[in-house]
């Protein structure tokens, strides 16, 4: 597949910037209104919104779509007319929204005039190009804005990609390899140039065009503290730079993905990026819009279905009563419905260790958990090579559990099973594969129970596959003293397989000494019990086949550093909603 820049590069020799319609390439617009509204371009389809609960609408229709901006104040709340942009919010309105099908980037600044990417050979300093900067006030009268601009872009041999403001009314000018500094006097300050990001993985072909060469910035947004987040189509990567020119990666994307336009909300950077299947303009590009808080974790919120443009639906998901199945991901699910129970064991269960003292838990909302325990298949379809050597033990084949994988590789592993799922339309863009916390993996292993087991207060090997040592006095069985086909020992009451024995399960939290009760616990950022060499471990839940039966008490707890592996831990996931 071609990539967006050499795409691009390609276009360009064969048009000018004017002459690119709205489906030659995919648009940088996105902006984020005080209430966290998301607003972003969708090439082909016109502005789509997503409100704060995660639903997409499309507020306005059109067969292109590059740029938006947000006019906070409402400076141009009464413009119309003009062949600039179109406002798509009522008159009047504050905030007012502003799109372009084409054009060029703008931004409305604190000053209430317009400024936009301007400048083209064969048309005037104003027309909208990539040369300069226009000036435009709010009755349309437009003018040259910096002189200093065209000078310092011809310099460069650079041209405007992208156009932000911060909260001083300075403008920040992105261009395919720098960034420049724009005072309202005029002045002008190149922040960096070149940009160079280091672990970029493309090297394009070289390109003379001003409008499309390597790194390729684009759409870009400014912190109230002058760090600036780039969209770097050419690395498929967003960057952080310091106002010093420091260029960090804070986020990359997989292919086919490449991110166009970013913008900062309360600490927060939300990311539109694009795919077209073939680089063909006329198969129509699909935006994918993320999510980085600032402590790095990455959330989807909407990826656009590449069957008929929409989303998938979210109302229809959750399940109606516990052990109701669907696929996503390609991954079989039980419901696990919202509800209360004693997490831990009773004084007086047989082998009861301790850290397993009772705490009363609510689960607020369902989640739905995998059916089984990861395969080698699976792991192989999503990520691809399997985490760690093959054991006799652990043994090899598609339906056999995924073992010898630490935890970073099992969060990996979610990670990708997530945009995996949310592109294929079978995930909704406000849930999100983990691992289970140890309450939630509880719960669905007990399944309404309160006995020590899922299957009772007895439990043998012909129930798990655990070690012929049966669990308080039930009838011995064979011991296979090795892993076995997900599914092969009965379901509990929720549908759910393997919760007893095959492979220990990684947990999401990190292991605290005391269950945590309460609503929703999650401990994944708490670090807990210090181990006796100082490091801290993340919770296992469940028993393998290297285990006697007793460890297959569903409040049976363990902890494991989470950098280790071995051939009888694996992993279970859980959707949840966010």
């Amino acid at each position: 597949m071609k990539t967006c820049l050499s795409f691009l590069v390609a276009l360009a020799a064969q048009f000018s910037l004017a002459t690119l319609t709205a489906l030659a390439h995919p648009g940088s617009g996105i902006v984020v209104d005080k209430e966290g509204n998301v607003y972003f371009t969708h090439t082909g389809r016109g502005a789509g919104k997503i409100d704060a609960q995660g639903k997409l609408t499309y507020v306005h229709k059109d067969t292109g779509g590059h740029f938006i901006a947000l006019d906070a104040e409402g400076s141009f709340s009464s413009a119309a007319g003009n062949r600039l942009f179109e406002r798509i919010t009522p008159s009047g309105a504050k905030p007012t929204l502003l799109y372009a099908s084409g054009g060029a980037p703008l931004v409305v600044n604190r000053d209430g005039n317009l400024y936009y990417g301007s400048g083209f050979p064969g048309g005037d300093d104003t027309t909208p190009g990539g040369f300069t900067l226009t000036r435009m006030s709010p009755d349309g009268k437009k003018t040259l804005f910096s002189p200093e601009v065209k000078v310092t872009l011809e310099k460069l041999g650079e041209s405007v990609t992208g156009l932000a403001a911060d909260r001083d009314g300075t403008l920040f000018v992105a261009c395919p390899s720098a960034i420049l500094k724009v005072k309202m006097d005029g002045t002008v300050t190149t922040v960096i140039h070149p940009v160079v990001v280091k672990d970029c993985d493309f090297a394009p072909k070289e390109s003379t065009s001003r409008f499309f060469h390597a790194p390729y910035l684009r759409g870009l947004d400014v912190t109230e503290e002058g760090t600036v987040y780039a969209a770097v189509a050419g690395c498929r990567c967003v960057v952080k730079i310091s106002p010093e020119g420091k260029v960090e990666t804070v986020l990359k994307s997989e292919q086919p993905w490449v991110p166009t336009g970013v913008a900062v909300h309360r600490g927060e950077v939300y990311i539109l990026e694009y795919t077209n299947a073939n680089g063909s303009p006329t198969e129509g590009w699909r935006p994918r819009v993320r999510k980085l808080g600032p402590d790095g974790k990455v959330t989807i919120l909407l990826t656009v279905a590449p069957d008929d443009g929409s989303p998938a639906q979210v109302g229809s998901f959750p399940g109606s009563k516990a052990g109701d199945e669907r696929e996503a991901g390609g991954i079989k699910l039980c419901w696990c419905p919202a509800g209360k129970f004693l997490m831990g064991s009773p004084r007086g269960e047989p082998e009861r260790r301790p850290g397993e003292d009772q705490v009363e838990v609510t689960l607020t909302k369902g989640f739905w958990m995998g059916k089984y325990e990861v395969t080698q298949g699976e792991w192989k379809r999503v990520v691809g090579k399997l985490p760690g050597e093959l054991t006799a033990g652990g043994g090899e084949g598609d339906d056999l559990p995924v073992y010898n994988v630490n935890y970073a590789e099992a969060e990996a592993f979610c990670r990708k099973l997530t945009e995996i799922a949310h592109a294929s339309g079978k995930l909704p863009s406000d849930w999100e594969f983990r691992l289970p916390t140890e309450a939630q993996w509880e719960y669905a292993c007990r399944a309404g129970t309160t006995t020590a087991t899922s299957f009772g207060d007895k439990l043998n090997s012909q129930q798990a596959n655990v070690l012929g040592k049966p669990y308080n006095g039930a009838e011995p069985g064979p011991s296979l003293n090795r892993a076995t086909k997900v599914g092969s020992y009965p379901a509990n009451a929720w549908g759910l397989h393997d919760m007893h024995g095959n492979v220990v399960e990684w947990c999401r939290d990190w292991y605290h000494q005391r269950l945590p009760g309460g609503a929703d616990p999650d401990l994944s950022s708490v670090k807990g019990t210090r181990n006796g060499d100082g490091t801290f471990s993340r919770s296992r839940r469940g028993s393998a086949w290297t285990d006697d039966a007793w460890a297959s008490r569903s409040a049976f707890r363990q902890r494991y550093e989470p950098e280790r592996r071995a051939d009888h831990i694996g992993i279970r996931v859980v959707a949840v909603r966010l």
